[in-house]
């Protein structure tokens, strides 16, 4: 009886005992534990370091742009202090030079380039004349072309690139010290092949191809001023022929003068009088249709008539 009521006494403490829930066993951090450090060992944040690298290479990429203008600067102001004090007279392409030599003489000039590509400088007369160009002192010309009589009979001819803003000096002497010389110097550009299409202008050669399924070429030019003008065609060693139409319609050039041949080797050199403001049509063709081959047409002025010289 008694271990009945010790057992009854026993169960009623467990049944009646009040319950608990189970939890985990989780550290709760104490106040304080996140608080910011010290200065004495402040880690930045990854993104504020990229940022502050970039910032400061980006200040060096543009310190060093800045250096670099500087420099362009500093070059263009010496070579316009040094085209300013240049001691030869300045060639263009807008109008040649004529002289006259004898014995050792020698005639000099600057060019300066308006655009950088291929230039043509070439003499006409009746005297054999040699012809040098140089740049920073060394001669650009092929050994042994400096008298390479490229031109009109002994007259020469270069055709070199160039580069825009640079100083070129040209030098024309005679071949032979014993004569006396006239000859006119002529300097002109050739145009970019985009502005194949634009009008021509005085000092600016037009190039262009010529063959059976393009038989011609056109090409328009309308002075600023009253004058002469010389028209000159070019090819690869090929015979072209030109006609110079008037802004009415019919050919400036005399009958059988429009393959004269009185340019170099079988090509054009046409002289004729323009009035401002009228539009000219200059069309250049092979003499021969069958042919193909690069060609170029110019426009240039003179004192002198080269064809009478």
């Amino acid at each position: 009886m008694k271990t009945k009521l010790m057992a009854s006494a026993a169960l009623m403490i467990l049944f009646n005992a009040p319950t608990y829930a189970i939890t985990p066993n989780v550290m709760v951090p104490t106040s304080g534990a996140f608080s910011e450090s010290s200065g004495d060992d402040v880690v930045l944040d990854i993104t504020e370091e990229r940022k502050e690298e970039e910032r400061q290479a980006q200040e060096a990429r543009a310190e060093a742009e800045r250096a670099r203008l500087a420099e362009l600067a500093r070059i263009e102001k010496e070579k316009k202090e040094a085209r300013a004090n240049d001691i030869y007279t300045e060639m263009n392409v807008t109008m040649s030079y004529s002289f006259e030599l004898s014995g050792d003489e020698h005639m000099t000039y600057s060019f300066y380039p308006e655009i950088s590509g291929w230039h043509i400088f070439q003499t006409y007369g009746p005297t054999d004349m040699v012809m040098e160009i140089y740049h920073n002192g060394e001669s650009i010309v092929n050994a042994g072309q400096s008298d390479g009589d490229g031109g009109i009979g002994d007259n020469e001819l270069q055709h070199k690139y160039l580069e825009a803003g640079e100083r070129y000096v040209v030098q024309v002497y005679l071949e032979y010290w014993t004569v006396f010389g006239s000859t006119i110097l002529n300097v002109r550009a050739e145009d970019p092949p985009e502005k194949l299409y634009d009008p021509l202008k005085v000092g600016y050669a037009k190039k262009f191809w010529l063959a059976p399924s393009r038989s011609h070429f056109t090409t328009k030019f309308t002075p600023e001023e009253s004058g002469w003008f010389l028209i000159e065609t070019f090819s690869d060693d090929k015979d072209t022929v030109m006609e110079i139409y008037h802004p009415k319609g019919y050919s400036m050039v005399a009958s059988g003068e429009s393959d004269g041949d009185r340019g170099v080797g079988n090509e054009e050199l046409h002289l004729q009088y323009f009035y401002s403001g009228k539009t000219y049509t200059i069309q250049v063709y092979m003499q021969d249709l069958d042919d193909e081959g690069f060609a170029w047409v110019h426009l240039w002025r003179s004192h002198w008539n080269p064809l009478t010289l």
